[in-house]
């Protein structure tokens, strides 16, 4: 077997020991939470009687033990059965998949746009370290990572909303189709506010990896051969001072994922984050269930997608 497919196969086997007992745990927190359904129905029809909370609790298995029940939960959902929502009464895959679109289209648009920048700013950066433009692009570095999303989002949204009239104040690409408008209007404003934090923290860590590969031997051998420095930053030090970008990257996918709990809110964007969050205070545990154990999941994928980066930008990395 390969190195590469060897790899796959441990990190695959790995991924399913840790999900196994992440739905495990998530399970067991999820049970210890007050008001499971059948108390919830309870209290919403009074003619309902402790015995008959009692027989509903027989019925769908709720008086069993903690192990056994979630035994029966992961076996159902092996077979494709992963049951159904309370809170909107239907299958929970019919109600993650359009969170799950949503998500997407909003995180990828706000990495693709946070990552363009950090590379146009840390190549800027690190070719004239210490300089006016240096400081510029520091600054505007740690003013993105210090800024609250929740303060920019409402600053957006009263300037082009509000006073310019210029782009819609919350909303979802969703909305597109009625309203006649193109859905990336829907999407600048929460882009732009998730872009604007992981810029400035992918810029410091990219711009500190530059200044520290463009002290290696290769770099000086390369401008003694007449090499350019737009050459020098993009074609031999680009690549190697990615490597610790990767890694961030895929640490965060899980977080990109979830959501932005705050600007989803704040955009009324119906993303994974907001789903998850409503799922958890609705006690809708089938719904919370699936979502924490699909955004681990992106998680370890993205601990992968960052393993075999390492192996294309530097082949000299190798795995045991």
């Amino acid at each position: 077997m390969s190195p590469m497919l060897h790899l796959l196969w441990a990190r695959l086997v790995q991924a399913a020991v840790v999900l196994l007992l992440m739905s495990y745990a998530v399970y067991a927190l999820i049970g210890l939470m007050p008001g499971d359904p059948v108390d919830l129905m309870v209290s919403a029809d009074p003619r309902l009687s402790s015995d008959d909370a009692q027989r509903l609790k027989a019925l769908y298995g709720l008086d069993r033990p903690l192990t056994e029940r979630w035994a029966s939960w992961l076996s159902a959902a092996v077979a494709g059965d992963l049951g159904y929502s309370r809170l909107y009464a239907r299958p929970v895959l019919e109600v993650l998949l359009p969170a799950l679109g949503n998500t997407l289209r909003l995180m990828g648009l706000a990495l693709l746009l946070a990552l363009l920048v950090a590379f146009v700013a840390a190549l800027v950066a690190a070719s004239r370290p210490h300089s006016l433009r240096d400081f510029l692009v520091n600054l505007a570095a740690f003013a993105g990572i210090s800024t609250p999303p929740f303060w920019l989002a409402l600053l957006l949204i009263a300037v082009f909303a509000v006073w310019l009239g210029v782009l819609p104040a919350g909303g979802s690409g969703t909305l597109a189709a009625s309203s006649g408008s193109a859905w990336w209007r829907y999407a600048l404003l929460p882009v732009a506010t998730l872009a604007f934090a992981s810029a400035g923290v992918y810029t410091r860590y990219l711009r500190g990896s530059l200044l520290e590969v463009l002290r290696q031997d290769y770099i000086r051998t390369a401008r003694a051969k007449g090499a350019g420095e737009a050459r020098v930053l993009v074609r031999h030090a680009l690549r190697n001072a990615a490597i610790p970008l990767v890694t961030i990257l895929g640490l965060e996918l899980g977080a990109l994922f979830s959501g932005a709990l705050v600007t989803e809110t704040i955009f009324a964007w119906p993303g994974m984050g907001r789903l998850i969050y409503d799922a958890v205070m609705g006690n809708d545990f089938n719904l919370a269930m699936v979502g924490l154990l699909l955004a681990t999941a992106v998680t370890l994928a993205g601990s992968l997608l960052a393993d075999l980066l390492y192996l294309w930008l530097d082949p000299r990395i190798r795995y045991r």
